[in-house]
């Protein structure tokens, strides 16, 4: 069995380790609470074992394996939010001093957990494959699955779908998560137009009903079940007889509901038809998953994850474009080039948490006073651009001037409630009065900045 352990305190880490060795269990062992998620990504444990300071990192573990086990050591006397801790599905909760049979125990019911998960997980993917052996589903889940973008995965479910259950329409409702509001997304029928970019309440009509209590449905009819809508029916002139419905769940999240109405025939809908259903939204659930884990990724790939600001292959992306697409004689574009002065004493002085900290507060704080259509970028280190297009140097200067005043102007705070404050140096240049290309525009306010580290620091100087 695999553990994975975290504690920020060296002595309780190393005793917490030699006791796992003691009690027969091989271990991870992690101080750095952002080594938690690399490690996860880089290889399977069984089990976490984390220190209550890491309760917050909870969530985001739980997304990266759904299924591990986690135990929670605490102090005796901490203040913890047990509802909490149940709610994010914390297996075990062990409070300092332990006892060492005490610990085996929960670390013994969170591996048998583990392994009725897994087995349980199993059962349904061959439940599933079993499913999947019809031809007209195979067919529809490799269409839908060779696309990552949703438009196109509903144009195809709608195109397909017909020949796996015979109805006369269907249709995709997405949940949005704030209103609490379904919209139909994708429709086919005589009133599948009419359909489209319409909303129901979660809760109201049997795709509202669906959504809200996450279980499929099948009405045969519709004049004789009080939870039908017929609002719907009024404002597209369809006449809707009998309905199929299933929730489309995400981590047992709902995210939509998908429906199918009036099969063709005459008769009910039955469960052959609901487990053929059931299978086929699980499907394009997952599609639509990857295709919004496709559009995150490639947004990951051009914003910085500490200060979630732009990173330089998006800064370099803009610039290009932004030059190709100009046009001559009026296209004037600016960039601050900025730097933390003696960055390198914040680390020093308090540690590279803070100074992370430090530098996603300075990428804050900058947001609170450049322009809407200006662009924040960490380009590395303690160093950050601000592109400003359409703008001239004069103006860039005076938003280089704002944004030393605004980093200048309050304190930083480290650990203990100490206070420290830091300056920076910014370098402005414009396009095409310095640089004729984008690695010229970045150098020439690189150099400007550098003018100001060697003139006395804290201030803005042109290129």
């Amino acid at each position: 069995m695999e553990i994975l352990i975290y504690d920020p305190d060296r002595l309780r880490l190393a005793t917490l380790a030699r006791n796992l060795h003691d009690l027969g269990f091989n271990w991870t062992a992690v101080m750095n609470i952002r080594e938690i998620s690399r490690k996860l990504c880089k290889r399977r444990f069984d089990i976490i074992i984390l220190d209550e300071s890491a309760i917050k990192k909870i969530e985001r573990l739980k997304k990266l394996d759904q299924h591990i086990p986690i135990i929670v050591i605490v102090e005796k006397g901490s203040s913890i939010d047990y509802e909490r801790l149940i709610y994010l599905g914390v297996e075990g909760l062990v409070f300092r001093p332990y006892r060492l049979d005490y610990l085996k125990s929960v670390i013994n019911k969170a591996a048998q957990r583990r392994s009725e998960i897994l087995s349980n997980l199993k059962a349904v993917a061959s439940l599933k494959q079993r499913v999947q052996e019809l031809q007209g589903l195979n067919e529809i889940v490799q269409a839908i699955n060779s696309s990552l973008e949703p438009k196109e995965i509903f144009r195809i479910i709608m195109e397909k779908i017909a020949h796996l259950i015979k109805a006369e329409g269907w249709s995709v409702l997405l949940l949005d998560q704030e209103r609490q509001e379904l919209i139909f997304e994708a429709a086919t029928g005589e009133a599948g137009k009419k359909l489209l970019g319409m909303r129901l309440k979660v809760g109201q009509g049997v795709a509202g009903w669906v959504a809200r209590y996450g279980r499929s449905l099948i009405v045969p009819d519709v004049s004789k079940d009080p939870r039908f809508y017929s609002g719907v029916d009024k404002k597209t002139k369809f006449t809707t007889k009998s309905i199929l419905c299933v929730p489309m769940k995400s981590r047992d999240r709902i995210i939509g509901v998908v429906e199918v109405v009036n099969k063709i025939g005459g008769e009910p809908f039955n469960q052959d038809d609901l487990k053929i259903f059931e299978n086929l939204v699980a499907h394009l659930t997952i599609a639509l998953e990857k295709a919004d884990m496709y559009r995150r990724m490639e947004k990951a790939t051009l914003v910085d994850d500490l200060t979630k600001l732009y990173n330089v292959r998006y800064c370099n992306q803009y610039l290009d474009n932004f030059l190709i697409k100009r046009k001559p004689g009026h296209s004037v574009i600016s960039l601050i080039f900025l730097d933390i002065d003696f960055f390198k004493l914040v680390d020093d002085n308090y540690g590279h948490l803070v100074g992370s900290e430090t530098l996603k507060r300075v990428a804050e704080r900058m947001r609170k006073v450049v322009r809407k259509d200006d662009v924040l970028v960490r380009y590395g280190g303690d160093e950050y651009i601000v592109i400003l297009p359409f703008t001239d140097k004069k103006t860039a200067a005076v938003i280089a001037e704002r944004i030393r005043k605004e980093i200048n102007q309050e304190p930083f705070y480290a650990f203990g409630n100490k206070k420290f404050k830091i300056s920076v140096t910014l370098g402005v240049a414009s396009y095409p009065e310095d640089a004729k290309n984008r690695d010229g525009l970045i150098g020439a306010a690189d150099k400007a900045m550098y003018k100001g580290k060697m003139s006395g620091r804290n201030k803005v100087v042109l290129a």
